[in-house]
């Protein structure tokens, strides 16, 4: 009698203990979340869960994704690091996604302005739903979706020969009370064997142990989540509410799979780890939650990208509060682009840019003057405004595009290919979708600048008209100022200016009408302390090509 109740008093101490250690953890969370919001998220990604968090938006590319070469030509994995304060791995790799799919309609923008808005005004709400997405928890190296779609080909035996094993075990037993000799001996015998196949099974689906803990801690917290009351998230929490309902019997008993130490001592998880070993027990759950999600594989689905769209959206908010100056964009059917005061969100201090157009723009000025950082600006506003519903800027217009670059190219050493090869295969990859329906937003940066002056202006000349007489809209930016002229009738001119002392060359990297008329190339290479021989017979030879359109020969 005394020993079942140092036991029971055990088992109450550890129960109110959990139960302690459970509202500490959560009002840990609670701040950190709260803190955390309009910050500059502190995560860090490895390379692995870089990669592994492209996973779901490959599943569920469009035609108008942002491609490779566009992402990486804006520098958009540092752009989504400066966004993602996600809280759950549904989170991360939903936001993802998102910033790679451009909409083309505003259904689905509307619905997200409409939740970054609630998000930004109700903190109790927000911080409420982070702190269970935090529960849920992230993903170090590996991608939740990709996991849940390997689950559909993990090699099982089913949970039959467990139980067997099982069966013979126990009797084996009782045989003890029968037969003491062969119930010794089968006990022992049947001892090595549970344990010798336990371990020979686990082996093949311990990997899985940890996305189905995951999938049912993250069941378990949005079980939670839907206690929330908020008129304006209620089409949300009963989804949610509905599709929980249908893993109700995977959720039950998922602690022989994957316990939390915050809820068990050590000596418990000691215990049960024997009972596992004996009797297969995590195996045999294992085996039945693995039934039941291949059967409501789409209700998982929708819990993810539920889940997924909550968490990202206050992201935004929060990305939205870091930012400050930001508006949602109007959307217009008139191929058009209008920006006041809009900026680039990875410099710090930016200058705002304003501009107008209803035609392409041809962007000239000195080395180092704003052309490219002007490029990635528009391009990236117009990226946030067709995902995120938002543009830094006090104002932005414009219409849905396809948006498509060719600016930070490389040579392809090992594929052979010389940086003139790169550069006309990425723009041709842009030229083959010039007339669809849906307009494409082209940015090029130094267009052929892989090959002579002569053929290059020649030829990106021609290139460049095709592309303002398509259904596209072209920003390129080039020191060739002769194709300012042949154009003038089909872009309008941009540039940018500087000013030059003896010392240095000041940029206030302004935009202005028109195209550019100053050049520093020579006096950079001045105020590097090149030698003068150099700096003035460069200069002279500049100056007599102005005078009379051709080159000195030596």
């Amino acid at each position: 009698m005394e020993v079942a109740l140092i036991v029971l008093a055990v088992v109450i101490v550890l129960f109110v203990k959990g139960i302690y250690d459970r509202k500490k953890y959560i009002k840990k969370l609670l701040a950190r979340v709260d803190y955390a919001y309009g910050k500059i998220p502190q995560k860090t990604l490895s390379a692995e869960k870089s990669e592994a968090i492209k996973y779901y938006f490959k599943q569920h590319q469009t035609p108008y994704s942002i491609d490779d070469i566009t992402w990486n030509d804006l520098n958009m994995d540092n752009v989504y690091n400066l966004i993602n304060s996600c809280n759950s791995a549904y989170g991360e790799e939903y936001l993802y996604s998102l910033l790679r799919t451009p909409e083309i309609s505003d259904e689905k923008l509307k619905e997200r302005g409409f939740l970054i808005d609630v998000f930004s005004k109700n903190r109790d709400l927000r911080n409420n739903l982070a702190a269970h997405f935090g529960n849920m928890g992230t993903m170090k190296k590996i991608s939740v979706f990709e996991y849940m779609g390997s689950l559909k080909n993990a090699a099982l035996e089913g949970a039959g020969i467990h139980f067997f094993l099982d069966f013979l075990f126990v009797l084996s037993i009782v045989y003890i009370f029968i037969t003491p000799a062969i119930g010794i001996i089968g006990t022992i015998a049947m001892l090595i064997a549970n344990i010798f196949t336990y371990f020979k099974f686990k082996t093949k689906v311990e990997n899985y142990f940890v996305i189905i803990g995951f999938i049912v801690r993250s069941l378990d917290s949005a079980k939670a989540i839907t206690s929330t009351e908020c008129e304006e998230i209620k089409p949300y929490m009963d989804r949610l509410r509905s599709c929980i309902k249908e893993f109700s019997g995977m959720r039950h008993g998922a602690w022989l799979v994957s316990s939390s130490s915050m809820n068990s001592s050590d000596l418990a998880q000691i215990f049960l780890d024997y009972m596992r070993m004996l009797f297969h027990l995590d195996l045999i759950k294992f085996n039945l939650m693995y039934r039941t999600f291949l059967n409501k594989e789409k209700s998982f689905n929708e819990i993810f990208e539920t889940i997924g769209l909550l968490d990202s959206m206050i992201a935004v908010a929060s990305f939205r509060d870091l930012m400050g100056r930001n508006c949602e964009p109007t959307f217009t059917k008139d191929k058009t682009i209008t920006a006041d005061g809009m900026f680039h969100p990875l410099i710090e201090d930016p200058i705002p840019t304003s501009f107008t157009t209803d035609r392409s723009v041809l962007l000239t000025g000195s080395n180092a003057s704003g052309k490219s950082t002007f490029l990635k600006t528009v391009a990236i506003n117009q990226i946030l405004s067709q995902t995120i519903y938002t543009a830094l800027a006090k104002s932005y217009e414009t219409t849905y595009f396809n948006i498509m670059s060719s600016m930070a190219l490389k040579d392809d050493i090992i594929g052979g290919q010389s940086y003139y090869i790169v550069e006309i295969r990425s723009l041709k990859r842009i030229i083959e979708r010039m007339n669809e329906e849906i307009p494409v937003l082209v940015f090029i940066d130094e267009v052929l600048k892989g090959t002579n002056t002569l053929e290059r202006i020649a030829a990106s000349s021609r290139i460049l008209l095709s592309l303002a007489t398509s259904q596209s809209l072209c920003f390129a930016a080039t020191h060739d100022i002769e194709l300012t002229f042949i154009l003038e009738n089909y872009y309008k001119n941009y540039h940018f200016e500087e000013q030059v002392s003896e010392n240095e060359v000041i940029f206030d990297y302004t935009l202005r009408e028109g195209r550019a008329v100053s050049r520093n190339a020579i006096k950079l290479l001045s105020i590097l302390g090149y030698p003068d021989e150099i700096i003035e017979s460069a200069t002279e030879m500049a100056q007599n090509y102005m005078n009379t359109n051709e080159w000195k020969v030596y």
